[in-house]
């Protein structure tokens, strides 16, 4: 194991408990906001490039493993923690409720919850992803990505994506993996139930499995205006992630979608 990263079975303990708060960490006052220096920024990104880099590297060599994954993408949260961040992930014991595999549905907030739900959610159960196609070929995450065995769609065509991803995704379900689906497609600053579609519900149905809601709010990690990746940190803003309860489909699965958004919208009006 790489003398940097976290030991597997340290990862294991800490999301075996139904929340992962950091240690140590204060609560700022949020209506002060201040993002770090650019020299302060470059170092974050420096750090964070380095473990994509380096996992990139093991897997071109085909020298990774599961728990590797997971070690860099644990590492990640250690680099946010280092710079002053503070994580609040509650509900994990919702992941144990059930027998899975799952459907996670929630909000899509920053490139952050990309990065660490590997850790955070890999290491309780397996898990794969519906994520665009141009991040599967991307020169840089694209090999990282590719080990997932994602779901990849265009974007283009909503009929074709939504072929694909009841096609696919229940035969990933089936053989007992876990698939989580950002069904506000793209990354926002904030939760908007009307974009939320029901994609996640569709496939449960099929697939004859539990929804698991997930409200995230990771702007800890700004988007960026140029690159997408590469936006401001906020290290007042704390990271907040929470699992709701498994959801079971019945009939349409109207009732359901309405409690999905019901419970990430009532997860951010407790963090105001």
């Amino acid at each position: 194991m790489k003398a940097n990263l976290t030991n597997f079975d340290e990862i294991i303990k800490r999301f075996s408990l139904n929340n992962f708060i950091t240690e140590g960490g204060q609560v700022i006052d949020i209506h002060h906001e201040k993002k770090l220096s650019f020299p302060k920024a470059f170092s974050f990104y420096k750090e964070f490039l380095q473990v994509v880099l380096s996992l990139r590297k093991d897997i071109l060599k085909e020298q990774w493993s599961e728990e590797l994954f997971i070690q860099s993408c644990f590492q990640i949260i250690k680099i946010v923690e280092k710079y002053g961040g503070r994580f609040e992930i509650k509900g994990l014991d919702n992941l144990r409720k059930e027998p899975g595999p799952f459907v996670f549905v929630g909000n899509h907030m920053s490139t952050l919850e990309t990065l660490i739900f590997p850790a955070v959610i890999g290491s309780i159960v397996n898990v794969t992803y519906v994520v665009k196609q141009s991040l599967i070929t991307n020169s840089i995450f694209g090999h990282i990505m590719r080990t997932r065995n994602p779901i990849a769609v265009e974007r283009k065509e909503p009929k074709k994506d939504l072929d694909i991803v009841l096609t696919k995704g229940t035969e990933i379900l089936s053989g007992g993996r876990s698939i989580l689906i950002f069904p506000q497609s793209t990354r926002v600053a904030f939760f908007e139930p009307e974009k939320f579609n029901s994609l996640g519900i569709k496939l449960a149905k099929r697939a004859g499995v539990y929804v698991i809601p997930i409200a995230l709010k990771t702007d800890f990690w700004e988007n960026g205006k140029l690159l997408s990746t590469i936006g401001n940190i906020y290290p007042n803003r704390t990271v907040r992630i929470e699992f709701g309860a498994p959801v079971k489909i019945n009939g349409a699965g109207k009732k359901e979608h309405e409690q999905i958004i019901a419970f990430i919208q009532s997860c951010f009006d407790s963090w105001k």
